[in-house]
């Protein structure tokens, strides 16, 4: 039976710093930016109870902070570059017993694979820290979702000592299955060479494709309608896949995780 007493957080994890696509945040697809195209799609989750968006302190986010006042979006602002204190201040400010992560890059996101997930965690939340559909991955990169129990974030925010996993904040989690109980959630097939986040100019242009093929105001599309649309139009895929991530390691993304872990070693 499902506990409706536990408030469910989706997080909008966002800042403006951007090296591969300067302010993508703010970038416009159909009048919406990117922040907003998020806030919209998780808008017709069922299971969420509350939506808002972690930024940080840093200047530069206060463009985010104003959008985010502009159009209603509570909002957190915490470190820049600590992902685990952000997100775990970023629950206990708005009383959430589990936040679902979704950051900036994936405005594509699919309500019905949040809510599925959501209500797998609501089954048995007592006994879950962590559901995902990334370990290993196999939806499209962009499709990411987490949920993470407010007491995770906790024993995260007070175990974790090393900067570069407290900025990949989810890796602790996924490199310990022993002592985190996780549940994964994978597609019916791989197909997570495929781009559908925005990370560069070519993901933007494919996802602008996207929405302009398939959006109608007041409703959402979902994955099948994108993996549909791409099978009548098999020369759009084109546009980014020179982007995909084809050095996933241990199973999850990304490979520049690792490649930071490697040169930190090293020095």
């Amino acid at each position: 039976m499902q506990n409706t007493k536990l408030k469910i957080v989706a997080v909008i994890q966002a800042r403006m710093e951007s090296t591969r696509l300067p302010r993508k945040a703010l970038k416009k697809i159909l009048g919406k930016t990117l922040i907003e195209w998020i806030y919209y799609r998780l808008s017709f989750c069922n299971k969420i109870d509350e939506i808002v968006l972690s930024t940080s302190i840093n200047k530069e986010n206060d463009e985010l902070v104003d959008l985010a006042e502009e159009i209603g979006l509570e909002y957190y602002r915490g470190s820049e570059m600590d992902l685990v204190s952000r997100l775990y201040e970023t629950a206990k400010k708005f009383s959430a017993d589990a936040i679902v992560r979704i950051t900036g890059d994936c405005p594509l996101v699919d309500p019905r694979i949040v809510d599925n997930l959501v209500e797998k965690y609501l089954k048995d939340s007592k006994n879950i820290d962590y559901v995902c559909n990334v370990l290993p991955p196999t939806y499209p990169d962009g499709m990411d979702v987490e949920i993470i129990s407010s007491e995770i974030l906790e024993k995260l925010d007070k175990e974790v000592k090393d900067q570069l996993y407290r900025e990949w904040i989810t890796t602790t989690i996924m490199e310990n299955p022993d002592r985190f109980k996780i549940l994964n959630f994978p597609y019916k097939k791989n197909i997570s060479d495929l781009r559908l986040t925005v990370d560069y100019p070519e993901d933007f242009e494919l996802t602008e494709k996207i929405f302009e093929n398939l959006h109608q105001e007041g409703n959402s599309f979902y994955l099948e309608d994108i993996l549909e649309f791409l099978k009548k139009n098999p020369e759009l895929v084109k546009i980014n896949e020179k982007w995909a991530d084809k050095g996933i390691a241990n199973n999850y993304r990304s490979a520049e995780f690792h490649r930071l872990k490697l040169k930190s070693n090293l020095m």
